[in-house]
């Protein structure tokens, strides 16, 4: 699997091992709020409010919900708002890059122009993942595409900037919906939802339950517990993501650092963790999970790593004052964190003395016969690349760095001699040394897959510290001046 371009799943850059936990949240940051919108105007109705990045996965599934609900309940009004951020000199930006900001653009002018059009829009345009398929989504809604696309040019801008503000005047940061202008913090699930709003709705307007209906009562969900590195925080979508499996659930939140989790659990080998209680009716749920490795059973718990943005590898060698990067070498995210790094490198922007190793993401299986057989997400190229890499580095290494800079500049091309040459390698030593580079090769990929690593680019610094993306290496003390990427979160995954 390389990028998802689905207009709900786009968010998730980084792929969470086939758990169904990847389908239901993506890499986004929890909601964040400062004060509470302005409540509906009207008494006998309900106002909601989705504020939510139009590639955010999170923020698909909680318009489903909302758009649901609202279509059940005749006194709900659903309201959609797109988020973007706007930097000091005027310009907004998208935390998933140029599709998503034109996609917010979009429905910017939707809200402005078509309001009573807006969700037929969503509800087509999650039908119609394409990257054009927002014309489909508009005729569908009874809109012109190329009369839309003439009001985005035309009026867009402004069209954001009152989306913005409405944000703004909400304290809204992160995807959120409101209800009545207050977050919505129950279940994400259909009927939580649906009672949480039809409640809020005076007794005269509310729907009652069907005749004779008596709710079953509901089994209680296992005991749940994450575990933070220090100064992480947890993430309440993939919290979430876990209540769809329990309902109810609530985690108790222990520090990595604690007595607490030293005693509970002190053989846990990442954090963040996720834990819950091994009882029959979990495993039972989570039986296909289990099956596929994606829990970790130990000790009567389940164990859910989360690797999609920082955590420590808590029970890994410390590696003083190093950073490993992980990478495809034609993934064009990795290729472009290589060159970062170098650059900020020359420039004399990294922590000093500071070592970089380069590690690789593949696959490699030992041959009855003898010999390997590798695999890499691109092709027989990039593994032969990231082959030829690793003998460089450990054969001519001063002339690695040099070597790497000019491959990168064409690294799809088949002529690796001539940057090689640059660099003053020896090419005719290069080519004798496959067999020893494939034994690097496996050796490589061996240690990367022990570590869980799939996608790239992946940084570990100091052996234990591990972040998804330009971006989050980019918030690390030491490391803040290197230039942020246009996609933070980008990458090719395994």
């Amino acid at each position: 699997m390389n990028i998802n371009h689905s207009i709900y799943a786009a968010g998730c850059g980084r792929k969470l091992k086939r758990f169904v936990l990847g389908a239901l949240l993506c890499l986004s940051a929890g909601p964040v709020f400062a004060a509470p919108s302005a409540p509906s105007a009207r008494p006998d109705a309900v106002q909601l409010e989705l504020f939510f990045e139009p590639l955010d996965g999170e923020g698909w599934q909680l318009f489903f919900l909302a758009d649901t609900v609202q279509r059940r309940l005749a006194a709900a009004d659903l309201k959609v708002y797109p988020l973007v951020s706007k930097d000091k000199d005027g310009h907004f930006s998208a935390k998933r890059g140029e599709a998503e900001l034109a996609e917010a653009l979009r429905l910017a002018v939707l809200v402005k122009a078509y309001p009573r059009k807006l969700l037929s829009y969503l509800g087509a345009r999650s039908m119609s993942p394409a990257a054009d398929g927002w014309r489909d989504a508009a005729v569908f809604a009874g809109i012109n595409p190329d009369e839309l696309e003439r009001r985005a040019a035309a009026d867009g801008q402004a069209a954001l900037a009152a989306a913005a503000a409405r944000a703004a005047g909400a304290g809204v940061t992160g995807t959120i919906l409101l209800v009545d202008g207050k977050p919505y913090e129950g279940s994400r699930r259909l009927m939580p939802l649906y009672e949480a709003v039809n409640s809020a709705l005076p007794l005269t307007r509310r729907v009652p339950p069907p005749a004779g209906y008596k709710p079953r009562p509901k089994a209680p969900p296992p005991a749940f517990w994450v575990v933070l590195s220090s100064g992480a925080k947890k993430n309440d979508a993939l919290v979430g993501a876990f209540d769809r499996y329990f309902e109810g659930i609530k985690p108790s939140v222990l520090d990595y650092d604690s007595a607490e989790r030293a005693e509970k659990f002190p053989q846990l080998e990442f954090a963040p963790a996720y834990i819950i209680a091994a009882t029959p009716d979990a495993k039972a749920r989570l039986e296909k999970e289990l099956q596929a490795g994606v829990f970790k059973e130990a000790g009567g718990y389940l164990v859910y790593e989360d690797r999609q943005g920082r955590g420590i590898y808590a029970s890994r060698a410390a590696k003083e004052n190093t950073l490993e990067l992980f990478v495809m070498s034609e993934c064009p995210f990795g290729v472009s964190a290589e060159n970062a790094v170098l650059a900020a490198e020359k420039d004399g922007l990294l922590p000093p003395g500071l070592k970089l190793e380069i590690h690789f993401i593949g696959d490699a299986k030992k041959k009855d016969g003898g010999g390997w057989e590798f695999s890499s997400l691109h092709g027989e190229p990039e593994w032969r690349e990231n082959a030829r890499q690793l003998f460089i580095s450990r054969r001519f290494p001063d002339k690695f760095k040099a070597y790497l800079l000019a491959r990168n500049v064409d690294i799809k091309s088949p002529d690796w001699e001539k940057p090689a040459k640059a660099a003053g390698i020896d090419t005719a030593a290069v080519a004798a040394g496959s067999d020893e580079a494939a034994a690097l090769l496996a050796e490589d990929f061996a240690k990367t897959s022990a570590l869980g690593i799939t996608s790239s680019p992946t940084f570990v610094l100091g052996g234990r510290e591990v972040m998804m993306g330009l971006g989050e290496l980019g918030k690390t003390p030491g490391f803040e001046k290197i230039p942020a990427p246009g996609q933070s979160g980008a990458g090719c995954n395994k």
